[in-house]
């Protein structure tokens, strides 16, 4: 019987030699990375849109930032809608509202205020590239909960318009801010 030669890398080292898998390693990190790195413009996650929430206990104005998470990335339009004109049930209304809407282009960010203590947010932010259009959208009733109390809070609830925004229940207007990423719906919006 003839002894085996040990070969580097054990079982592996006979099917794929460790110098060349190695090379294959490397290769496959410039196949899939040198597209991010060469990219013009900010990173998909720069641009990602979110909304910021900011109240005080006690305060008459509940305020809402559209931005984007990058500080410098700048939308070609934003649209902000807040729906008013509903008791607070605890979810999204189903009954017809009034509606301020506030449409700009071409910033960085845009604020709305409100004193309603029952308000549907409706915000629409598109970021464009070199005619790629990306659209970030969420609409997202809130409820404002035992107001001028030590426990004031906001309650949350997500509307069908658009599917995929989750935030949470309730917010304690102690812990604000609160950020939450609106919806990526490519290039088309929402359904």
């Amino acid at each position: 019987m003839s002894a085996r030669r040990p070969v580097p890398g054990g079982r592996l080292g006979r099917v794929a030699p460790l110098p060349f898998v190695g090379a294959a390693a490397i290769l496959v990190a410039l196949i899939v990375f040198t597209p991010v790195l060469l990219a013009s413009g900010p990173s998909p996650l720069a641009a990602h849109a979110e909304l910021t929430v900011y109240r005080v206990i006690g305060g008459p104005t509940t305020k809402f930032y559209v931005h984007a998470v990058g500080s410098d990335v700048a939308y070609s339009e934003i649209r902000v809608g807040l729906g008013t004109g509903f008791v607070w049930s605890g979810g999204c209304p189903t009954t017809p509202l009034n509606w301020t809407i506030t449409n700009e282009t071409d910033l960085l960010e845009m604020n709305v205020g409100t004193n309603a203590t029952a308000v549907v947010l409706n915000a629409t932010a598109i970021y464009d590239q070199g005619g790629v259009r990306t659209v970030y959208a969420g609409e997202i009733a809130f409820g404002l909960v035992n107001e001028n109390l030590s426990d004031e809070s906001l309650e949350l609830a997500s509307c069908p318009y658009t599917p995929g925004e989750n935030p949470p229940h309730t917010w304690s207007v102690a812990d604000l801010p609160l950020s939450l990423l609106l919806v990526n719906y490519g290039s088309g919006g929402p359904p």
